[in-house]
Parts: C-alpha cells; structure tokens; sequence
C-alpha cells in the first residue's frame, strides 16, 4: 500500500509541476499586455478573449446545422386550411358576429372582413372559380361540416350584419349546399327538418327591404326539398304571400310571386292535397288578390299561374270544383275586357276549361250561352306568334275537349241503337248506313259548328254523299260518327266515332271512342296519346314474322274499322296494319294523330288518299319494303 501511495502522490506532483508554469507564464504576459494598452489607449473598450486557433478556420455553419435549422422554420410555417377548417373558422366568426356589440372597434372590423373573405372562399369551393373547377370530394366535406353543426342557422341568423357582397355571396352558398351530395343523399333536407323554424325567419324577410332578395332566393332553394316545401304550404305565412306579391317595390314583389309559383308547381302530390284541404279559403285570396288586384303585373301573372295550377293532372279535382263556379267565370269574363292582349288571351284559354267540362252547372251554361257570339269572335280575332306555344297547346287542349264531348254524345246514340234492330240502307254492296250514323253526324256537327262557326267541316255521311272531300289549310273537322257501320249491323262490338282536326292540313287532334266496351283513345299532336286518360305507345316486336297484322280486304276482315285499327297499332295491340281502298279521310283522321303520338311510323298518311300503313318503328323498314 506504501509503495503504491507513493507512485500515486508522485505522479500527482508530476502533473502539478508540468501545469503550473505554463498558467504563471500565460497570466504573466496578460497582465503585462493589459498594463501597455491601458497606458497607451485609456478610453478603448477591452477586447474580447482571445479564441481557439481552430476556431478562426472557418467561421460557415456547419451544412448539418443549416439543414436543423431549415426543419425548424418549416414546423412554424402555416399549413393550407382544408374546407372543413374554414367551416369551422367561419363558425366561429359568425358566432362573434352574433355576440359582439354593434360597435366601429377596429378588433370587430378585423373579424367581420375576415369573415367575409371566408365566405367568398366558401363559394369558390363549391363553385369553383376562373382557375378551377370544384372538386367534389372538397364539396362533400365542406357540405358534410357545414350541416353537423348550426353553421346555416348562424349564417341566416347573421346575414342583416354583413357587407352586400357577403349577403350575395352566402345566398350562393346556401343554394348550393342544397344540391349537394354527402354519400349520395341530401344532408340538407334532413337538417332543414330538424330546423324547419329557419323557414320562417327566410319568409318573413320579405318585410325586410335590405333582405328580401337573399332571403327569397334562398327560400327557393330550399323548397326544392319536398318536406320544406310543404311545411311552408300548411303554414300560416303561406296567407302572407299574397300580401308580399303586392307589396309596391317591384323587385320584391316579383321575387315573391316566383316563390309562390315554385311552391304552387314544384312538388305535384304535396300541392294537390293542400290545395283539396285548403280549397275555400286559398281561391278567395287568389281571386279577391290577384286576379282581381289594381295591379297589372299581378292580374296577367295570376291568370296565367291559374292555368299552370289547373291544367296539372294531379289537380283535376281542384280544377273541376273551380270551373263549375258561377263566381270563378264572372272574374275570368271580366278579365277578357282587359285592354292588355296577353291578359286577354290567358283569360280566354282558361274560361274555356269552363265550356270543355262535361257536368256544366245550369248556371255555367247559361252565361257561355249568353257570351257565345262575344266568345267566337274574340277567339277569331287573336292572333298567334310562334312565341306564344303555350296558348297553342292550350287552344289544341280545348279542341280536343270539345271533340271528346261530342264523341260521347254521340257514343250514347250508338251503345243504344247497338242492341235495337237496325233500318240499314246500301250506300254499295258492301258499304251500309244506318239511321245512327245520320243521328250522330248531325249531333256531332251541330254541336262543333255552334262552339266554332267559322271552322270547315268534312263528314262521312253528308260530304261523302256531296262528293266533296277537299281539304285546306283552314281548321278542318272530318268526321266519321260511326267507323264499323257492318260490324254495328252484325252485333260485332268494334265500332266507334272518329273525329279529327287538322290546322293546316296537318293532323293535330284526334278522338276515337268505342262506346261499346268504352275505350276513348285520345291523342294531340305534341302532346302525347292516350287510352282512357293513361299515355300509350306502339309495340316493341321488330321481327315481321313475329307480328300481328291487320288489315281488310273488302268485307272480309280482322276488326272493320281504320280508325280502331290504328288505335290497336298506338296501344301495341297490333303491330302492323296496312289497308288501300278505305272509305275516305273520316277513317284516318282521328286515329292518324293517335298513332303518331304513340311513336307509330310508317308511310305518310296522306288522309285525303285511300292508302294507310302503320307500324311500330322497328318493323317500318321492313314492312314498308314488301308493301312498295
């Protein structure tokens, strides 16, 4: 242990001896080079400590040390803001906007600016921008966080706070948020049912003049949702329209008027049960309001509305109950006194919906008897522009009413003489006539030339036995009372009244009813063709040998009758017909329109000619290739 100490203390020395002199030495020259600087520059500052020789080198950072810092500047910079982040920043806002005293503080500034560039940027989104298109997955989230909390609330809430620009720009949102799709389904619906008070804050800011535009486009949008559109219909605030469409700042009234029309034509079923519910009052308002309202613009657009609401199948019971009032006529006749021709016009189209029901109250029919003379002349004098399509179908509509009532007249002449005997004469030997077919073309005449005087009329019985069968550009009635005269005289059911009117020629609408197993086959040119009431169309064979054919060849045949034959091609019984030598333009004219409508082809009718054929589209080539 002694000699071991020994060495240790030894060496110990050793290392104090090496040190010492160099730190003496060293402390030594700087006390001297302290003293020499202090004599020579008293007022320099002292210098900084020497530094290490390597130290001096390079003075460059290291590039592992740049590379540390680049990372760090990185975690400080700001990240792009998804959409959600801005539905939730935009939250925010809006709730400060809600809470925040209405003060010019610089701090509120700073926040409502903030919160209109958000909503500028909300709208670039969903609708993209000059750069880009919108992304639908962007859409979708944006959508999604929008409605999980009460973003729309707080926006509608918080519109009367923002600049004009913000209100435009969160009009265009929220209509778009309408439309949107999360996961295939409209998440709005579902929010506006759970907050369906919000429609009630949109509604009544059509008394608020700044709002009333944004509040109206976004209470458009939203009806668009069925459940929306009829808590609005049942409301009390659904009274308040007629009110806001009078209100004198036109803008706004025009705007309400729209809202009105969407809701009174958007959603078929929910309308028709309000308006069954709500019948007395809603037509009292509507007549007393509108078409009878001081205002121009409100009468022509309520006259028209009407019609809109009236014509609608789903509302055929509403429209029967309308027309069979003595008091809903007197409004409409006092309406054609208007000195404005469009106003004119739609009272007129809509005061025939009156004359074309068939259970005419006593009443009703004594006015339009009274005014007949008046009627005619005024629907004779109208002119139509090619602008005016509606009025057209609507003219075409009341000829077709009319033209179905006196084919059902005349069907009770027929299903009653059908089971009686018959007085039959030879018109040849093998065409007959009956008393039933005189009886039902003067009925039929005389009914159609009382509604329109100064129409042409062409006639199986009567202008067949004149020999006159030209036809011209003038409306043209051509009518056969009884198709399948020989089929009535042998008791064989398929009989019926064929009545056409072509306009200019051209086949535009066509009635062709069997009152014995009552089918009415209905057709417009344009507007489709029926069965009944229900749309029909022609077959979908396309192989001939496949077909069923019919056709006639003298007085062996399949039906005996044309115009049944091609009502069987328009309903898809048939899928072929072909016949030369029928009697004349009587026989086609109502059921070419039919056929037509229902998607029937094949050569051109011609129905001065005695040549008919008629297919489906997918047999025409065929058939018409071994018929050449």
């Amino acid at each position: 242990m002694d000699s071991s100490g020994e060495k240790e203390s030894t060496t110990d020395k050793q290392r104090l001896e090496s040190v010492r002199p160099t730190k003496v030495e060293s402390s030594g020259e700087q006390r001297r080079a302290s003293s020499s600087l202090l004599l020579t520059a008293p007022r320099l500052s002292p210098q900084p400590p020497p530094q290490q020789p390597q130290q001096h080198q390079d003075k460059r950072p290291h590039r592992s040390q740049s590379a540390n810092s680049n990372k760090m500047k990185g975690l400080f910079k700001s990240k792009p803001r998804t959409p959600a982040d801005i539905v939730r920043q935009t939250r925010d806002l809006l709730v400060y906007a809600q809470r925040a005293p209405d003060s010019r503080e610089s701090k509120r500034e700073e926040k409502m600016s903030e919160l209109c560039k958000n909503i500028r940027e909300l709208k670039s989104i969903l609708y993209g921008n000059s750069e880009s298109e919108p992304v639908s997955e962007a859409c979708a989230q944006l959508t999604h966080e929008f409605f999980k909390e009460n973003t729309l609330r707080l926006l509608i809430t918080c519109l009367p706070k923002l600049n004009l620009e913000a209100r435009k720009d969160a009009t265009q949102v929220v209509a778009n948020l309408q439309r949107q799709q999360v996961q295939s389904k409209l998440i709005a619906s579902d929010y506006l049912e759970a907050n369906i008070d919000l429609m009630d804050i949109l509604i009544q800011g059509y008394g608020n003049t700044d709002m009333a535009l944004h509040y109206g486009a976004m209470l458009r949008e939203c009806i668009r949702h069925q459940s929306v559109a009829r808590y609005v219909l049942e409301s009390e605030h659904m009274k308040k329209f007629f009110d806001y469409i009078q209100l004198p700042n036109f803008d706004i009234a025009a705007d309400a008027a729209a809202t009105f029309k969407e809701l009174l034509t958007r959603h078929k079923s929910t309308v028709a049960d309000f308006l069954s519910k709500n019948y007395d009052w809603f037509f009292a308002e509507y007549n007393s309001k509108l078409l009878e309202s001081p205002n121009y613009i409100t009468r022509r657009q309520a006259v028209k509305l009407l019609g809109d609401i009236l014509l609608d199948r789903s509302n055929s019971a509403v429209m029967t109950r309308y027309v069979s009032s003595r008091d809903n006529l007197r409004i409409l006749m006092n309406l054609l006194r208007e000195s404005s021709k469009s106003i004119q016009i739609e009272a007129f189209h809509r005061s025939q919906l009156f004359a074309a029901n068939q259970n005419k109250p006593a009443d009703i029919v004594s006015i339009l008897v009274a005014n007949r003379s008046k009627l005619l002349r005024l629907f004779a004098d109208f002119k139509i522009d090619k602008e005016d399509e509606q009025f057209e179908a609507d003219k075409a509509q009341v000829f077709l009413s009319s033209a179905v009532d006196a084919a059902k007249k005349a069907g009770q002449i027929i299903r009653k003489g059908f089971y009686e005997t018959k007085h039959v004469e030879h018109k040849s030997q093998v065409d007959l006539v009956t008393e039933t077919d005189k009886a039902c073309e003067d009925l039929i005449f005389n009914d159609l030339k009382q509604l329109y005087p100064t129409h042409k009329f062409i006639g199986e019985e009567t202008t067949a036995a004149n020999g006159v069968t030209e036809l011209t550009d003038d409306h043209t009635w051509i009518v056969d009372p009884l198709d399948g005269t020989t089929n009535f005289v042998h008791g064989f059911p398929f009989v019926c009244v064929s009545i056409g009117l072509t306009i200019g020629k051209i086949p535009t609408v066509g009635v062709v009813y069997n009152p014995i197993i009552d089918e009415l086959f209905t057709g417009i040119r344009g507007g489709g063709a029926f069965l009944n009431g229900n749309p029909i169309k022609v077959s979908s064979k396309n192989e001939l040998v496949k077909s069923l054919l019919a056709t006639e060849v003298r007085s062996i045949r399949m039906s005996g009758s044309c115009a049944l034959n091609l009502c069987g091609i328009a309903c898809g019984r048939i899928d072929l017909f072909y016949e030369l030598g029928f009697g004349g333009p009587w026989d086609v004219a109502g059921g070419a329109v039919i056929v037509t409508e229902a998607g029937g082809s094949g050569k051109e009718f011609g129905i001065t000619s005695q040549r008919v054929a008629a297919s489906n589209p997918l047999l025409k080539d065929a058939f018409v290739e071994v018929h050449k």
